[in-house]
């Protein structure tokens, strides 16, 4: 029953990602998987909720599954602050990016229940290795807030990056800078984005890629 539940989510994202939401409905999504029209509903309830689960599951396999290729990496702020760069790319990138947007309400219920947990983690682990100073548990919270008004934010530069009036790197420095990813002085943070934007990221599209 796994498999099949997956052949419709990969139905769905498929679908979504060549003819966007407005179109999508319970038959064409049958045919595609090739399943009966009584089988979506032992899964699904709707059409909204195939849309959820082909979202979750797009965000999940660009957020959580990247692994950033910082396992060795002990500097646990920049992990977060990279993550917010590579969290950009891969939406820009997306070719689920059109009807991603399209419901960013949506999206941002995904990014907490997938990408939070996470960051929240990263988050711990640097005040472990006192990379942030002077916090406790009002500030985890604080963190939690913080990063749903980011998201909310970064979802905007994305929007304006796929635009064409920023870079990704322009739309993640100025949310780094204009935004309070991590409560910490501003030369840590200016180190940390100094660092970032120094390095070559192998996961990063460069602009004449298909040029």
């Amino acid at each position: 029953m796994n498999k099949t539940k997956d052949k419709l989510i990969d139905a769905a994202i498929s679908y979504l990602n060549t003819e966007g939401k407005e179109k999508i409905s319970v038959k064409k999504l049958i045919q595609i998987a090739d399943v009966g029209y009584g089988t979506f509903y032992n899964h699904f309830d709707s059409v909204e909720a195939i849309q959820y689960e082909a979202l979750n599951k797009t965000v999940r396999n660009t957020l959580i599954d990247f692994k950033l290729g910082i396992k060795n990496e002990n500097d646990y702020v920049y992990i977060i602050y990279l993550a917010l760069l590579r969290g950009i790319n891969l939406l820009v990138n997306s070719p689920s990016i059109n009807w991603l947007l399209d419901d960013i309400q949506m999206l941002i219920q995904v990014f907490k229940e997938t990408s939070q947990p996470n960051m929240e983690k990263n988050f711990i682990n640097a005040v472990r290795a006192k990379q942030i100073q002077n916090t406790d548990i009002e500030d985890l919270i604080e963190f939690r807030y913080s990063r749903h008004f980011m998201q909310w934010a970064a979802m905007g530069a994305v929007q304006q990056v796929v635009a064409g009036e920023m870079t990704e790197r322009e739309a993640f420095e100025r949310l780094s800078k204009n935004i309070t990813v991590v409560d910490i002085p501003e030369e840590q943070r200016d180190a940390i984005l100094s660092r970032i934007l120094s390095e070559t990221h192998h996961w990063e599209v460069k602009d004449n890629d298909d040029k």
